[in-house]
């Protein structure tokens, strides 16, 4: 519920500061609660969200991710890429497609670099 809110969070706003404040809570909630859901395993007697409570949050997840600038996305994409790999009990939230466009988006901008 928290991301799903955070995600519409500055939408509306229209002033520059605001804009960037809003991105700016976005990564701090993104940096502190991603090595927290990684490392969080899910009963299986008793999962604490289902598996399309999982997908949706993973979506949302992906959706705040990409709103951010490249450095920052690499920033979050790096934090979730070590506790994910890190953490052998937990195979959520899976990121992988995001960080898939996110390493295409990067390699794109490093050819046209490169080719000027």
């Amino acid at each position: 519920f928290l991301f799903k809110e955070a995600k519409d969070l500055g939408v509306d706003e229209i002033e520059e500061s605001k804009i960037k404040q809003c991105m700016q809570v976005k990564l701090k909630m993104l940096q502190t609660w991603l090595p927290l859901l990684c490392r969080a395993s899910n009963g299986t007697d008793a999962p604490a969200l289902s598996i399309n409570e999982r997908a949706g949050l993973e979506r949302v997840l992906e959706d705040i991710i990409e709103e951010l600038e490249q450095e920052k996305q690499e920033q979050v994409l790096s934090l979730w890429l070590h506790h994910f790999t890190h953490c052998s009990s937990s195979d959520w939230p899976n990121l992988h497609s995001c960080y898939a466009r996110w390493c295409c988006k990067s390699r794109k901008q490093l050819l046209l670099l490169n080719e000027n």
